[in-house]
């Protein structure tokens, strides 16, 4: 008889992934069915489990709860902590949908206590995700900022780990979303090269040290962030807005194209040949920086202080450099510093 239950059970897996609630619903109590006349409490409790999905997928949210408490139960009853664990996953969710926030968040609650004390960050993070998810519909801003550090540090903890796995992957099986969920994060001295920022937000976001050639940071936000020492070799941050942004000592021989560096600290910063042509750099700190054969055509130089910058062969064609302070360049020719005089550059004399 068990074999059956189990055949009934497996059958109402396929049935549910292919959106045949009803018939996965008609499986799964034929299982469970059988599973109690044998006294199989834990196989029992999984088909309770699984009949309370389908029960949700058809939308009778109080039948399926019902199913989930009684899951819950029977978890407890017989020690099974990972069917308590899902059990209490679902009935924050059930609870949710029905926009009883307190109550999922107990069970939520719950489940997260339970997660660590097994020492499960997979189940911990999966927890956090649930309760960030029930603290947003509160508003309850600082709960969501906890359970959001503590996702990145699980993924930070897992990627120490790992082998052969991106961070960003990890990042989204634990339910961080790579381009909201970063700003103002530690993701100092990590491995993120090929990572896809475009567009995300990463304001005030710590990637010191960071690894980051070839990663795509196309129309990103990291006004404030932190680069400083970070590689950036070939990475691609065309439209991406470094306002403030602190990049001393970082590798920028990349593509700059249109990017906004209005007061970013690029002391000894790495230009060689870089790609700036249009792009911001009105009162930025580009001392002692090396922009070796760099493009700043058409860029914004006003008010930046390139005292001690390496301007080798830097194309400087219809770039604003009113008040725009050169000293101590080398690669400086006669010919550019007096056409760049007569735009409004300042010479040290």
């Amino acid at each position: 008889m068990i074999e059956e239950a189990d055949a009934r059970l497996k059958e109402g897996i396929a049935q549910y992934q292919a959106g045949e609630f009803e018939a996965a619903l008609g499986s799964w109590v034929q299982a469970r069915r059988i599973y109690r006349e044998c006294c199989e409490k834990q196989r029992e409790g999984a088909a309770l489990g699984n009949m309370g999905a389908a029960y949700q997928a058809l939308g009778g949210l109080n039948d399926a709860i019902a199913c989930y408490e009684e899951h819950l139960a029977i978890a407890q009853t017989v020690g099974d902590t990972h069917g308590q664990g899902n059990a209490l996953l679902n009935l924050g969710k059930a609870y949710s949908a029905l926009g009883e926030e307190d109550r999922a968040i107990a069970y939520q609650q719950q489940q997260l206590e339970m997660a660590v004390e097994m020492h499960d960050p997979q189940l911990e993070a999966r927890a956090l995700s649930q309760l960030k998810h029930s603290y947003g519909k509160i508003r309850r801003e600082a709960d969501i900022e906890q359970c959001l550090q503590r996702q990145l540090a699980i993924a930070r903890e897992l990627f120490s780990t790992a082998k052969g796995e991106d961070f960003i992957a990890i990042a989204q099986r634990l339910g961080l979303n790579p381009r909201k969920d970063f700003a103002g994060a530690d993701l100092s001295e990590l491995d993120l090269h090929y990572a896809d920022f475009s567009r995300g937000d990463l304001r005030q976001t710590n990637l010191s040290h960071a690894d980051l050639h070839l990663a795509d940071f196309t129309g990103a936000n990291l006004s404030g962030a932190n680069l400083s020492g970070a590689q950036l070799a070939n990475a691609n941050l065309n439209r991406a807005n470094f306002t403030d942004a602190v990049l001393t000592d970082a590798d920028l021989r990349t593509n700059l194209n249109r990017a906004i560096l209005t007061r970013a600290d690029l002391r000894r910063a790495n230009l060689t040949a870089a790609y700036l042509p249009g792009a911001n750099l009105s009162a930025a700190d580009l001392n002692g920086a090396i922009l070796k054969n760099a493009d700043l055509s058409k860029g914004n130089l006003r008010g930046a202080d390139l005292t001690g910058a390496d301007v080798s062969r830097a194309d400087f064609t219809d770039a604003m450099v009113e008040n725009a302070r050169f000293a101590d360049n080398a690669g400086m020719s006669e010919g550019v510093r007096q056409a760049l005089r007569d735009r409004g550059a300042i010479f040290a004399e």
